[in-house]
């Protein structure tokens, strides 16, 4: 069977972007998609500052298998219908975290997929990003990544289902499986959207696994296994797609054991709040940017840590300078570390402080848009005291 997902909309898969999306998509549900004209693109387009070309082609027409495979919506009898997740990701504040996000998809997604062409209830079901996390996982005690070429050759050529025991993974050896036709650029737009997940990083075109915590992981992402298949594509795309109970919707998040203890100031504990702290966290994460930005200098009061304590190897911190709830960025090749800055101790503690001072000075629970963050942020570092 040939794995299959997206391919070209690698931006409409960031999770902001998503968000967005549902947002519109949310307040558009019920309309009628076969109208001569295109009800959906100018609310799509100023509610996400994304584009939908082309323009001569109505939106749902190139971008309903965007909405599906990231679990949104799909077309009944003409009209949009949204999913229960998209109503919980579009809520102000969300009543899903990234995390909560993009477990579920990979514990849903399957296939055949009732979205695509070759739909049918006859083959096995294959969970594919359960497939890569496992296999991924079976890799990251010995620090490895794993590449688009290893996908094909460990896992779809042999098989894999997603279903297996780690130790199936562990022992896969290579196959000749190579990719046919456009399986190679949608399989590697799987691995990027993939890299955004707390647990997952996508760094120089390879997939790592973020924490040793593979247990709380796995409990996670648990396949949702269904005995059969339903016949018609629509029943079967709502049947994957239902939330089910709160207790199941909780399970989705991954707690991990906090590698610092909790930040002064900041307001531990709420959903908006833990993906940031987790990438903030990211030992990944933090080994990259440092490889990348050798400079070790506070960004906020400019201190050279590396000057005031020679000892030390390094004790500066990273701040993701987005909304609190936003993810890291990541394109085709790796993950973007612009939105990132370095801090000390001391300062990072502040600006969160800080943070936390102006979102209650606002009523509001999070930053509204990048630039507010950035705006509050360069607010922030002007009245720090340097004497």
């Amino acid at each position: 069977m040939k794995w299959r997902w997206d391919q070209g909309r690698l931006a409409y898969f960031q999770f902001d972007n998503i968000v967005n999306i549902a947002k519109v998509l949310t307040s558009l549900e019920g309309v009628y998609l076969n109208t001569d004209g295109d009800l959906l693109r100018p609310p799509l387009e100023r509610g996400t500052e994304l584009p939908f070309p082309p323009s001569h082609y109505k939106v749902w027409r190139n971008y309903a298998r965007v909405f599906a495979c990231a679990m949104l919506a799909i077309q009944i009898n003409n009209r949009l219908y949204v999913t229960g997740l998209c109503k919980k990701l579009a809520k102000e504040p969300t009543e899903f975290s990234s995390d909560q996000y993009f477990n579920f998809v990979f514990s849903r997604f399957t296939l055949p997929f009732s979205a695509f062409d070759d739909y049918n209830t006859t083959s096995k079901s294959i969970y594919p990003f359960i497939a890569i996390i496992k296999f991924v996982f079976s890799k990251s005690a010995l620090g490895r990544g794993v590449s688009l070429e290893d996908v094909f050759s460990y896992v779809i050529g042999n098989d894999c289902t997603g279903l297996e025991d780690m130790g199936f993974y562990a022992k896969l050896s290579p196959t000749s499986r190579v990719p046919q036709g456009d399986e190679k650029r949608q399989v590697r737009e799987m691995l990027v959207f993939m890299g955004q997940s707390s647990f997952l990083k996508w760094f120089d075109k390879h997939l790592y696994a973020d924490t040793s915590d593979l247990n709380t992981v796995l409990k996670a992402i648990s396949p949702h296994i269904r005995i059969k298949r339903k016949d018609v594509p629509q029943d079967e795309f709502l049947a994957v797609t239902s939330l089910g109970t709160r207790t199941e919707q909780k399970k989705l998040e991954i707690i991990l054991p906090d590698r610092e203890g909790g930040i002064t100031g900041f307001i531990e504990g709420r959903r908006v709040f833990s993906t940031h702290r987790k990438l903030e966290r990211s030992p990944l994460v933090r080994r990259h940017y440092f490889l990348t930005y050798p400079d070790l200098i506070c960004d906020a009061c400019h201190l050279d840590v590396k000057h005031r304590y020679p000892w030390v190897d390094n004790i500066l911190e990273l701040h993701h300078v987005l909304p609190l709830s936003a993810t890291i960025n990541v394109n085709g090749t790796t993950t973007l570390l612009d939105d990132l800055v370095p801090l000390c101790p001391t300062c990072h503690k502040s600006i969160h402080s800080y943070y936390r001072l102006k979102l209650n000075e606002l009523g509001i629970d999070d930053f509204s848009s990048r630039e507010m963050a950035n705006r509050v942020y360069d607010t922030a570092k002007k009245e720090i005291v340097i004497s």
